[in-house]
């Protein structure tokens, strides 16, 4: 793999994670005085991490086919699309993750965009 590619990774990683989870310690910071603070600060901690390593996977996993066939950033980009719409609008996760693949596939298969 190449070093500019896992670079990016973690540039993207600390700033997602400083992002999401930068305000929530500014947030604890001010109620100390809380009794049930460590048990909110868990779960908000916990929660945030999940998400940014699920943002800097994505952002590690889709640039080097990018760069190498920029090809696929029309079916990325409609596979991502599916991916968000059926996720907000229903809350599954891999209902979500298996129709995005599926659009994604076919779209990649059968519309290819040449640039």
């Amino acid at each position: 793999m190449n070093l500019e590619i896992i670079l990016v990774g973690i540039v993207v990683g600390i700033a997602n994670f400083a992002s999401r989870f930068g305000p929530l310690f500014f947030i604890q910071k001010q109620h100390k005085n809380n009794p049930k603070r460590g048990a909110i600060w868990l779960k908000i901690a916990l929660g945030s991490i999940g998400i940014a390593a699920i943002s800097s996977m994505l952002i590690v996993a889709t640039l080097p086919p990018l760069i190498e066939t920029p090809d696929k950033s029309f079916a990325m980009l409609i596979g991502f699309i599916v991916l968000s719409t059926l996720y907000f609008k229903f809350k599954k996760i891999v209902l979500a993750t298996l129709t995005a693949a599926l659009a994604y596939g076919l779209v990649y298969t059968y519309l290819p965009l040449h640039f």
